[in-house]
């Protein structure tokens, strides 16, 4: 799998809602609840409350030595999807932390399934102030994220020491490994939960057009609040976008790493642009990506959003310049808000989940069209009395089930009396230059009388 960095994205705000959907909420806590509606002509506005989850610990001895720091996580199931990086100080006395040179990518690059390493060949020892035992020595931290569902991981690994009451931090003489592992037992895991496949988190674009992820922190679920802007900050947050595969073809993955200044991050801008975007009424991140026919990101293609808790801080700290503090540690929960812009110009908003068998299915949606064939176009709801057809599936083919008018707002209904359980489509074939345009498919059940 493969993760390329973009910058954020300044984007218009939306306008009036139209309609709405609601989601169940899903397993392991990722998410309190979700809703969908249509929002301006074209795009689907999705709303998922959650929370984000990170795992921190904090080395069980600082390292005092020069040599080979070894991280190893194992993690079930071993087809999910964890992340690992190593943490170290910037300079001595510093509360700063930074992803140790050399080591971010080592660990979402899984080696074999289920198991990560990071290798880190300590270069100094910044704080070599004398104690009892030798020197001090630094403070490295281990962060663990997961980005698929619930996973149960173990950490292992060893650290460079200098041999009791040296403080000779470079010689191969005085060189000596502390190993270490968490949980102790080795038959106890440790549970850190993320965003699962499915659900609000897969996003399947139908049209060309301008996708957006906004992801505001920290949130009440159970409220349903984003708590207000502040000039410290409690957490860090990243968001991701990417193919289900990790392999998108000729492009790289959007993701929001915001480089506003406007706030701090619990690490150094010059290494790690995660500050998050402040604007005037609204807090957290913002970023896009162009859906094209010709392009990398296609209609019709599903994707897979990831918002991931970076880190939380011990406790809240104040704007930059105001150095940040450590992170805290232990397995740490924060909530948020995602709200996803989805270019969908022919939506089918609702379709009877289940019927009894020979009664009439009830369809309903929506048709937006562009100007014209222009990627990025401008969209606006369809004239009254244009033509949608709405398909079932027969078979491997797709045949019309009915022929509908559209209504105010590029609206439209549908009643097909059906016998077995049922896919359904629509469909509207376009019109001078402009692409056809196809809905998202559900699923209606038919159950015996």
């Amino acid at each position: 799998m493969r993760k390329t960095l973009i910058g954020a994205l300044a984007l218009g705000m939306l306008v009036a809602w139209l309609g709405a959907v609601a989601g169940p909420s899903m397993a392991a806590g990722a998410v309190a609840s979700w809703s969908e509606r249509q929002v301006v002509p074209g795009l689907t506005e999705r709303t998922i409350w959650g929370r984000g989850q990170v795992y921190v610990y904090r080395l069980p001895r600082n390292v005092t030595h020069l040599g080979d720091l070894h991280v190893e996580l194992t993690y079930t199931p071993a087809d999910g999807d964890c992340f690992v990086y190593l943490l170290g100080p910037v300079a001595k006395g510093s509360s700063e932390w930074q992803v140790c040179p050399g080591t971010y990518g080592q660990g979402f690059l899984s080696l074999s399934p289920g198991r990560e390493i990071v290798d880190y060949a300590v270069p100094a020892v910044l704080d070599q102030e004398p104690v009892d035992d030798g020197v001090r020595g630094d403070t490295y931290y281990v962060v663990v994220q997961a980005a698929n569902a619930l996973s149960r991981f173990r950490l292992s690994g060893y650290l460079p020491r200098t041999s009791a009451g040296s403080t000779d931090t470079t010689s191969e003489a005085t060189f000596t490994r502390f190993s270490f592992a968490t949980p102790a037992s080795a038959r106890a895991s440790i549970a850190v939960a993320g965003a699962p496949y499915g659900g609000p988190f897969d996003l399947t674009p139908t049209s060309q057009g301008e996708a957006e992820c906004r992801l505001q922190y920290p949130a009440d679920t159970g409220k349903r609040v984003v708590e207000p802007a502040s000039p410290s900050l409690k957490a860090s947050f990243e968001q991701y976008v990417y193919p289900l595969l990790w392999e998108p073809e000729g492009a790289g993955i959007p993701v929001d790493q915001p480089t506003d200044p406007s706030h701090w991050d619990l690490f150094d801008l010059n290494r790690h642009a995660a500050a998050p975007l402040a604007g005037d009424d609204w807090y957290g991140l913002q970023g896009g990506f162009a859906v094209q026919a010709a392009g990398p990101w296609v209609p019709r293609q599903t994707y897979h959003y990831v918002p991931v808790l970076w880190l939380a801080a011990a406790q809240p700290y104040a704007a930059a310049p105001a150095l940040p503090g450590p992170p805290a540690t232990g397995l740490q929960s924060v909530g948020y808000k995602a709200t996803l812009l989805i270019p969908q110009n022919l939506r089918l908003a609702f379709a009877a989940p289940k019927v009894r068998k020979g009664r009439a299915v009830k369809l309903q949606g929506s048709l937006a069209v562009p100007v014209d064939a222009t990627p990025g176009a401008s969209v606006s709801w369809a004239p009254n009395g244009t033509l949608v057809t709405v398909q079932r599936k027969s078979g491997s083919r797709w045949v019309t089930a009915k022929v509908v008018r559209t209504g105010a707002n590029g609206s439209w209904r549908a009643s097909v009396r059906v016998r077995r359980t049922t896919q359904w489509r629509a469909w509207w074939p376009g019109a001078d230059g402009i692409p056809a345009e196809y809905s998202l498919v559900k699923r209606t059940s038919v159950r015996a009388r």
